[in-house]
Order: structure tokens, then sequence, then C-alpha cells
């Protein structure tokens, strides 16, 4: 008697290991882009209410102990009821009308680079222009700028300008 190896109709149907393992990875790709999103943005997508929590929770999680990880798989299980294509065709569709709008530098990137590259002497100017900035917190982020290597400038020169951002348009 031969047996045969016939599927049945049932497992034909279900993906394998390596479909699963490939959308895995794309959702995760997906849900540590989603991070580096502000909440407004995410509010534009069709995700839920608890995966824009989780990503704000993951945001203001330490990496120590690998807490961001667990975080970040976290998201991924949630992002395995979203319709995957619809939230990388709404993302998509936000960067493209954001790289219309943006033609021109922001006025926080613009400012935050003359700090990186003045100093204190730009730092007072801008305090004469702009009165509700804190020179404490530009400081800070300027020395952190200077003493980090290569790899960690584009870190402070980001947070600069997110401070900026969030002071001058407030």
């Amino acid at each position: 008697m031969s047996t045969m190896n016939f599927k049945s109709e049932s497992e034909a149907d279900l993906p394998s290991k390596t479909q699963l393992k490939q959308e895995a990875i794309e959702l995760k790709q997906l849900g540590k882009h989603l991070t580096t999103l502000s909440s407004a943005v995410l509010r534009k997508l069709p995700v839920t209410e608890i995966l824009i929590s989780a990503i704000e929770e993951f945001n203001r999680l330490p990496n120590s102990h690998g807490a961001q990880r667990r975080q970040l798989q976290f998201i991924g299980r949630l992002m395995r009821d979203l319709d995957y294509a619809a939230v990388m065709k709404a993302n998509d569709d936000l960067e493209s009308s954001q790289l219309r709008k943006q033609k021109k530098p922001s006025v926080a990137k613009v400012l935050s680079q003359r700090i990186l590259e003045s100093g204190d002497s730009e730092i007072t100017a801008l305090l004469a222009q702009y009165p509700q900035l804190e020179r404490q917190t530009m400081r800070q982020f300027y020395r952190e700028y200077q003493r980090s290597d290569e790899a960690g400038r584009g870190k402070y020169e980001s947070k600069l300008r997110n401070y900026l951002q969030q002071q001058i348009n407030s």
C-alpha cells in the first residue's frame, strides 16, 4: 500500500511559515516606523486608539532592560488586527502630501542648525527674538550634541528641533 502525500483543501489555503514570517517582519517594520510619527499624524491613519496609546507609551519608555523591545512586540501584536495595506497607503499619502508642503525647511530646523553651528551666541540672539525659550534647555541640547559621536548627534539635533518647534508654534 503506497501512502500519497496529499494536502487537504484547507491546508492548501493556509499561508506557509515563510509567508507568515515575512508578514510578521513587515508588521514589525511598519510598527517601528509608526513609533516615529506624532500622535496627531497617527490619528490620521486607520489605526485603533489602543495602538496609538501603545505607541505613545513606547516613546515614553527608556530603552533599559529591553522595555522598548517588549513594547514594540506588543505593538506588532496589536497591528495583526489592522489592514496592513490600508495603513501603508494612508501613511504613504500623508508622507507625499507632507513632502509637497515642505518645500522650504521649517523655522525650527533653520534655528536648530544655527544653534548647533554657533552655540551660545546664537542662543542669546534667539532669546531676544523668542523670550518663551529656555536658555538652559537649549544649552543642554547643544552640549549633548557637541559631546556625542557622529551617530548620536542626529538624536540631539532632532530633540532641539522638536523643542523649538513646540515653543515657537505654541
